[in-house]
């Protein structure tokens, strides 16, 4: 007896394949959900203690003498011993539950909002498939109600690159304070290294001060250190006990862009204490999300930072795409999207985005969703 354990999107492409490798016969012997996939494990022919079933039509038989039998009336004597069903009639039963699930798996259950005249390419269905969540679909269905397949595709992603889009990235570059906050390895240093380059080419007039916020004893930031090299400028430290007074020193002709290298609560507590002294007018503050961020992680790190509205930057996109329920989990909670930012080069600067350049990066991301011949492009940035 051999065993086999394959990974698929959904039970019934397991069950294919198990049944292409190891024939009709094979056992189930467990099924789990990993990452998001069924993990199935099988063997080939009957487990040590149970013989191979011959009779294909024994799950009907079974419903049909156990479940479904008519009572007879005129019985005097009524059995109660109950018969247990041996471990062939099992298997079967098992067999039968696992080709029922699978093709339930292909099923999808949409109300009337989803349905249109052209069902065999429907809007709402293939939305769906690409990842999209149904509340962002619920949310935005008056982008594809009563339009055709292309047509609501577009608009639907149109409507939600609007939606993402913060309206007013480039007010950054007018911020006396530039503050960048995220976890460690989202890009937020790289982020930091860029804004201080784009600011010295832009504002030739102003001093561009680099510094980076952490608690007491924290060695200085080797990397931002190393960016601010390469641009011939300086890198500070700024101790988490800094008062919010102390920020008021900082001249009309500086700017001062901060890497804040504490956790995102933390960050988040100290620089609503620095608003409170300084004025919301004077502070940008951005949010470095990278592409590979998962959808759930997405919700949690907005939701601990909703008090700051901050500005997302979405990094890394040089190494990874974001998938539809990522941007599900963006436009759930709100979250605005101002920069597009590569990791590999601390020269090129960060994009701001717009609705045309969210729209553009949707459309080639998702147009293979929707056109099986054509390929994902992703965003230059």
């Amino acid at each position: 007896m051999s065993k086999l354990t394959v990974q698929a999107m959904d039970t019934a492409a397991a069950m294919d394949e198990i049944i292409n490798k190891l024939g009709p016969d094979a056992v189930i012997l467990s099924t789990s959900k990993i990452n998001g996939k069924v993990v199935m494990e099988a063997a080939s022919g009957a487990l040590p203690s149970q013989p191979q079933p011959h009779d294909k039509n024994e799950f009907s038989r079974i419903l049909s003498d156990k479940m479904l039998s008519t009572p007879n009336k005129n019985a005097e004597k009524i059995e109660t011993a109950t018969t247990l069903p041996n471990t062939q009639e099992i298997q079967n039963l098992q067999k039968q539950l696992f080709q029922l699930q699978g093709m339930l798996d292909g099923l999808f259950i949409t109300n009337l909002d989803g349905i249109n005249q052209d069902l065999s390419s429907n809007s709402r269905v293939t939305l769906q498939k690409a990842g999209f969540s149904p509340k962002v679909l619920d949310d935005f269905k008056t982008s594809y109600l009563g339009e055709n397949f292309h047509n609501g595709c577009n608009r639907f992603l149109s409507d939600l690159s609007a939606h993402l889009t913060h309206h007013d990235a480039v007010s950054l570059l007018a911020k006396k304070f530039i503050f960048i906050l995220g976890k460690s390895g989202t890009g937020r240093t790289t982020m930091a290294g860029k804004l201080t380059a784009y600011l010295k080419e832009t504002y030739q007039q102003k001093d561009i001060i680099t510094a980076e916020m952490a608690t007491g004893g924290h060695r200085p930031n080797g990397q931002l250190q190393n960016f601010c090299r390469l641009l011939n400028s300086q890198a500070f430290t700024i101790g988490l006990d800094t008062s919010a007074a102390d920020f008021n020193q900082i001249k009309s002709t500086e700017v001062m862009v901060v890497d804040i290298d504490l956790p995102v609560i933390q960050a988040s507590k100290k620089l609503a204490e620095i608003i409170t002294g300084v004025g919301k007018q004077n502070i940008g503050i951005i949010l470095t999300v990278p592409a590979s961020t998962s959808a759930n992680m997405i919700e949690k790190t907005i939701g601990e930072t909703k008090s700051l509205a901050p500005m997302v930057a979405l990094t890394k996109l040089d190494e990874c795409d974001l998938s539809a329920a990522e941007f599900s989990s963006f436009a759930t909670v709100n979250a605005k999207i101002g920069l597009f930012s590569a990791s590999r080069s601390i020269v090129d600067a960060p994009l701001f985005a717009t609705e045309g350049v969210l729209m553009q990066y949707l459309s080639e991301n998702f147009d293979y969703k929707f056109e099986p011949q054509a390929s994902s492009k992703g965003l230059a940035v």
